[in-house]
């Protein structure tokens, strides 16, 4: 038995509303951004891999970079 059927009502209707988007549908978006202003494409290209590998790049000094560009020679190329 529920003590307080009112509430229990009131809280499953709140819920189906949560589950049926009511409120995204009564008020829908101009744009589709966020508050800073990046939309859904923005964000999923920013947290690919190949953009954060490019980031992690960009973080390195010059002469880090000079480093591994002359330290990882290929075997291929001390032959010649």
């Amino acid at each position: 038995q529920i003590a307080d059927p009112e509430t229990c009502d009131r809280m499953y209707e709140s819920l189906v509303r949560i589950h049926t988007n009511y409120y995204k549908n009564k008020y829908p978006r101009l744009k589709d951004t966020s508050f800073t202003g990046v939309t859904v494409e923005d964000c999923r290209m920013i947290l690919a891999t190949d953009i954060l590998k490019q980031m992690e790049d960009m973080k390195k000094g010059t002469w880090k970079k000079l480093r591994e560009k002359f330290s990882a020679k290929k075997p291929e190329e001390d032959l010649k």
